[in-house]
Parts: structure tokens; C-alpha cells; sequence
């Protein structure tokens, strides 16, 4: 709504989990401070909470746009974002890292089965952003028969077992591996 005198306002990005698009087309607030927390800390594991609506998944899906590896340039997203400003300490990690981006805020199904086979689809478009793996030489016939085996039919021990064996293969390919997951939230109501 364009009022009279003064420049339009952006609409607040309420649903919105993903990063790009809310940061160009709506009213933003600048939560990549996240981001040099993160490094400067270094942890294994790091558990992300906030209330109900409040951008758990919008800032996964930050941290996944800025770390993660990508054909195009996701820098321009963080340009003129507080990260950017802090450094070429922290501008050299943009675009490095292989991500597993989870998140199960969809599975809404009302029965077990529905549910399971929902987390298994999701498990699934996971390893499909990593097409590379099934060619890599670095892998034994084996391994690679364990990436095929991981479809929408896979029974329920391959898909316990899938991103325990995504993030360690990811690990032996690119020698590093940032994973972000769904809130416990999600996980619990999963």
C-alpha cells in the first residue's frame, strides 16, 4: 500500500520459510548476526528454539542459502546484510559447505503410516540435492547401492539409517558437512 508521500510498505513475511524471497520482498529483520554466532562458536550440535511462529524455519533456511554450495550466487542476499559487515573472516564461508536442510513442518498426516511415508519423502528429496554421489569413484559398489536404495519405497531400516549414512558419505566426498534440521516441534508432532 502506497500512501501518500511515502514509499510503499513491505508486507511482514508471515509463513514465509524461505530466506531469498523474504528478504527481497518483505519487511525484513535482519537476524544474520545468527550466522557469525554460529562461527565464532563452532559447536557440533546447535539447537536453534524459539516460540511457535517465530522464524525457526526462515533461519534455517538463512544459514542453508548463506553456508551451502550453489550454482548461483547466493551472496547478493547477504550483501548488505549485518554478516557481510562483519568480515572476509566470515564472507569466505558463503557458498562453501554442503547443507541436509530437513525440515518436517509439512508432515501433518493423522495416521503413523501416512507419517512415515511422508519423513521418508522428505529423507528422499534430501539426497536428490546430491546427485553427484551416485557417479563419485570415491565410493564402493556397496555404498552406491545404499544411495539407490533410498527411495519413497525404501523400508523402514534404510530410511533410519539414511541420513546417518547421507552425512557421512557427504562428509568423505566434501571433507565437511553443515546439517540443519526442523525445530523439536516438528519432530515431536512427527
Amino acid at each position: 500500500v502506497k500512501k501518500e508521500g511515502k514509499e510503499a510498505r513491505k508486507p511482514l513475511p508471515i509463513g514465509i520459510s524461505d530466506y531469498v524471497r523474504a528478504q527481497s520482498e518483505y519487511y525484513y529483520v535482519d537476524k544474520t548476526g545468527m550466522i557469525k554466532e554460529f562461527l565464532d562458536r563452532r559447536p557440533l550440535v546447535s539447537l536453534f528454539t524459539r516460540p511457535r511462529r517465530f522464524g525457526k524455519t526462515l533461519n534455517m533456511d538463512m544459514l542453508r542459502v548463506f553456508f551451502e554450495i550453489s550454482d548461483t550466487d547466493t551472496s547478493q542476499c547477504f550483501r548488505d546484510k549485518e554478516i557481510w559487515k562483519c568480515g572476509e573472516e566470515y564472507r569466505e564461508h558463503q557458498g562453501k559447505y554442503p547443507v541436509i536442510f530437513l525440515s518436517f513442518a509439512d508432515v501433518k498426516q493423522t495416521n503413523y503410516k501416512d507419517a512415515i511415508q511422508k519423513i521418508k519423502n522428505c529423507i528422499v528429496e534430501a539426497y536428490r540435492n546430491f546427485p553427484q554421489l551416485i557417479t563419485w569413484d570415491g565410493f564402493s559398489e556397496g555404498e552406491r547401492r545404499q544411495i539407490m536404495a533410498v527411495t519413497s519405497e525404501m523400508d523402514d531400516v534404510t530410511a533410519q539409517d539414511a541420513l546417518k549414512n547421507l552425512s557421512a558419505w557427504l562428509e568423505h566426498y566434501y571433507g565437511c558437512l553443515l546439517y540443519t534440521s526442523p525445530s523439536p516441534r516438528d519432530m515431536r508432532r512427527s
